[in-house]
C-alpha cells in the first residue's frame, strides 16, 4: 500500500501544478453555472412558480439555483477526473510507463495509483463547487442544506465520482495521444449535459427518451446530488399549498427537474440507483484493470 500511496501522491502534485489542467477541468462546470445564470435562471424560476400557485419569486429563485448548483456539481464529478487523466496520457505517450515498471511497483499498484487518484480529485473539486452552492445561499439568504442533506449530497458526489473514474479511465486506456483524448474530452464533456439532464430537463423530451437517460448512469448519479440538495427549497416553495396539491406539486417540481427518474412508468428509488452505480464500478474497475494489465508494459 505505501507505493500505492506514493504513486498517487505523485500524480496530484502533478495535476495540482498543472494550473492549466486544474483550469480545463472545472471550465465545463464554470460554463454552464455561467450560462444558466446569465440566460436561463429566470426561466427555471417562472417554470417553478408555474407549477406552485401563488408562489413565493425568491422561493421559486432559491430553488432553481439548488438545482443549478446540484446539476453544476454533477458536471463536475465527470470533467474533473479527465484532467488527472492527461497525465495518464503523457505517461504513456511518452514511455514514462517503461521506467515505472524499473522500481519495486507493480502493473496492479500503478493502476489502482491512477484511478485512486483520479477519485481524489474529481471528489475534491465536485465538492468544492457544492460548497460553492451554499455561499451562494447565504449571499442570497436562501435555505441551506442541514447535515443530513449535506452527507447525502456528499454521498450522491461520491457515487457519481467513483463510477465517472472507472469509466474514463477505462477508455482512456484506449487513447494512444493527446489528441484522441482531447477529442474524448470535448465530445464527452459536451454530451454529459444531455445525459444528465441539465441543458434538456425531462419536461421537454418525450417518455422514451426520458427512460433511456433515466436509465444510464450519468441521469442517476445526477439525481443522488439533485434530490437532497433540492429539498430545503422543495419544502420553502410549496409551502403555500396543503395536503395533497403539496405533494403532487413536490412531485411534479422533482420529475420535471430530473431529481426523481423514471424508467417505463417505474419510479427509481435512491438505494436502487445507488446499488446500480457500484455494480457498473465493479465491472468498469475490473475492465480498466485488465486494460490496464496490457497498456503498462
Amino acid at each position: 500500500m505505501r507505493e500505492i500511496w506514493f504513486f498517487v501522491r505523485r500524480n496530484l502534485r502533478v495535476f495540482w501544478r498543472d494550473k492549466l489542467s486544474v483550469f480545463f477541468s472545472v471550465m465545463g462546470p464554470l460554463i454552464l453555472f455561467i450560462l444558466f445564470t446569465l440566460f436561463f435562471r429566470k426561466g427555471n424560476a417562472n417554470a417553478i412558480l408555474g407549477v406552485i400557485p401563488n408562489g413565493v419569486e425568491a422561493d421559486a429563485y432559491a430553488m432553481a439555483d439548488e438545482w443549478l448548483f446540484a446539476s453544476v456539481t454533477t458536471f463536475a464529478t465527470f470533467t474533473s477526473s479527465l484532467g488527472l487523466l492527461n497525465g495518464f496520457v503523457d505517461d504513456r505517450v511518452s514511455g514514462r510507463f517503461s521506467d515505472y515498471l524499473v522500481t519495486p511497483m507493480r502493473r496492479w499498484q500503478l493502476a489502482v495509483s491512477y484511478v485512486l487518484s483520479t477519485l481524489i480529485v474529481s471528489f475534491i473539486i465536485s465538492v468544492v463547487f457544492m460548497a460553492a452552492g451554499q455561499g451562494w445561499a447565504a449571499v442570497l439568504d436562501q435555505p441551506f442544506l442541514s447535515w443530513r442533506q449535506a452527507l447525502a449530497c456528499a454521498g450522491g458526489i461520491f457515487m457519481s465520482c467513483l463510477v465517472f473514474s472507472a469509466l474514463n479511465t477505462l477508455v482512456v486506456t484506449f487513447t494512444t495521444s493527446t489528441s484522441s483524448f482531447g477529442g474524448y474530452s470535448i465530445i464527452m464533456g459536451t454530451a454529459m449535459g444531455f445525459l444528465s439532464f441539465c441543458y434538456v430537463p425531462p419536461s421537454g423530451l418525450g417518455k422514451t427518451m426520458n427512460s433511456v437517460l433515466s436509465a444510464l448512469p450519468f441521469a442517476q448519479g445526477a439525481a443522488l446530488v439533485r434530490r437532497p440538495a433540492m429539498d430545503p427549497a422543495i419544502a420553502l416553495v410549496t409551502n403555500p399549498l396543503v395536503g395533497d396539491l403539496r405533494d403532487q406539486a413536490k412531485d411534479r417540481l422533482m420529475n420535471d427537474l430530473a431529481a426523481q427518474l423514471w424508467v417505463n412508468d417505474h419510479l427509481l428509488s435512491q438505494w436502487f440507483m445507488v446499488a446500480v452505480l457500484a455494480g457498473l464500478t465493479v465491472v468498469l474497475a475490473l475492465a480498466t484493470s485488465w486494460r490496464l494489465g496490457r497498456v503498462i508494459r
